[in-house]
């Protein structure tokens, strides 16, 4: 590339971001920040319900194809009544039950592995313990019910967690008071004594979606620079996106999803033993041939390219748009389906639960047929949710 050519590129995209909105307003300022947490949840959300679980205060919103048949009427797809037993066999579902002893899990065999005398408002079955977290720290379980790790949260009202398709590692991610930047902390799903976190600090407008060893998958709005246009740019000094702490922690590549487009996405070739990142990033569409090239020569893993590991997680952003509610036909049980307290769907996509705790009843979708079928579940006594299983 000219001289010529890169500077007029640079001024282009310095040019772009000068001209973005301004948010010198307090009042605009103020209501970014008060609903930043609710702005990073929806996020979270919708990243959740692409493959990552879903669980939904007052089952506002959710993920699902209409569960209606071709006529429409969606009573028509009501099966008969689920059992606990049913639901465990045939979806391995898992309970959080709450007992006079705690908090246990009663999973698919009907045994009984207690997590805590703390109410947990989340719990997670991982590729080799529960996962389990509240308000303040998460902690680990091993399946047999021996005890396993605790870790603190940084910012109880802020930290938020997010766990890799794999379900082998989770993170705890943290905005900085101003919303600027998230530190990432990432941590092996394991019961042994005092495990290495790792941890690295993006830029706010980056949200961590997916990781394996060597790749690290986030979303950004690419579509309103680059146009969805092909090419080299230079998202991180340009913006400031933290690719190098990325890098630094490890990661020989970060791969930029656009969140208009998931198709369009960037690749940037990181350097773990200097804790830097290649000057440009390069942009292309998710499923040509030229960005699997670039994909395995930044990330050295056959793996990550667009069919492989990063396609997988394209893939799950490109389906996992909310469907309006609107369009969706509950029969006789929509108005008690608004009126449940939570909301949880299954990383699998195999199922959604739809209930209040304590209710003798809870609203089934099983999407594992040809149609999804609606039914009522009977959860076992005193339970208060599903498990959401990665493995």
């Amino acid at each position: 590339m000219s001289d010529d050519l890169e500077a007029f590129l640079r001024s282009g995209l310095a040019e772009r971001a000068d001209s973005a909105p301004s948010y010198d307003d307090p009042g605009l300022a103020d209501a970014a920040i008060a609903g930043a947490g609710r702005i990073r949840r929806r996020r979270r959300v919708a990243a959740a319900a692409s493959g990552a679980g879903l669980l939904v205060l007052g089952a506002a919103t959710f993920v699902w194809q209409p569960w209606i048949t071709p006529d429409g009427k969606g009573d028509d797809t009501i099966a008969a009544d689920t059992s606990t037993t049913e639901a465990q066999n045939e979806l391995d579902m898992e309970f959080v039950v709450q007992s006079d002893d705690g908090y246990s899990v009663l999973n698919e065999d009907g045994e009984s592995v207690m997590l805590s005398d703390s109410e947990p408002y989340a719990v997670y079955r991982l590729a080799d313990s529960y996962m389990a977290e509240n308000a303040s720290e998460v902690w680990t379980v091993a399946f047999d019910g021996e005890s396993g790790t605790s870790f603190e949260k940084a910012a109880a009202d802020e930290t938020y967690t997010k766990i890799n398709s794999a379900g082998e590692q989770f993170a705890m991610i943290t905005p900085a008071d101003d919303y600027s930047t998230e530190e990432v902390l990432l941590s092996d799903v394991t019961i042994s004594a005092d495990p290495e976190p790792i941890s690295f600090t993006t830029n706010y407008s980056l949200t961590l979606v997916d990781w394996n060893d060597v790749t690290a998958v986030f979303t950004a709005d690419l579509h309103s620079t680059t146009g969805g246009n092909a090419g080299s740019y230079y998202f991180n000094e340009e913006f400031d996106y933290g690719l190098d702490s990325v890098g630094a922690a490890g990661f020989e590549a970060a791969v930029l999803v656009d969140a208009v487009d998931p198709n369009h996405i960037c690749v940037a070739d990181l350097d773990p033993a200097m804790g830097a990142s290649s000057p440009t990033e390069q942009c292309g569409p998710a499923d040509s041939q030229e960005m699997a090239e670039q994909l395995v020569m930044a990330s050295g893993d056959d793996a990550a390219d667009p069919t492989g590991f990063v396609g997988e997680a394209v893939t799950t952003l490109e389906s996992g748009e909310f469907v309006p509610l609107d369009d969706m036909d509950l029969g006789k049980y929509e108005t008690r389906y608004y009126e449940n307290d939570m909301s949880w769907i299954d990383p699998k996509g195999r199922w959604e639960l739809s209930g209040t705790p304590g209710e003798t009843t809870w609203l089934l979708i099983n999407a594992t047929g040809d149609e999804p079928t609606l039914s009522e579940l009977a959860p076992p006594s005193g339970a208060i949710m599903p498990v959401l299983s990665y493995s």
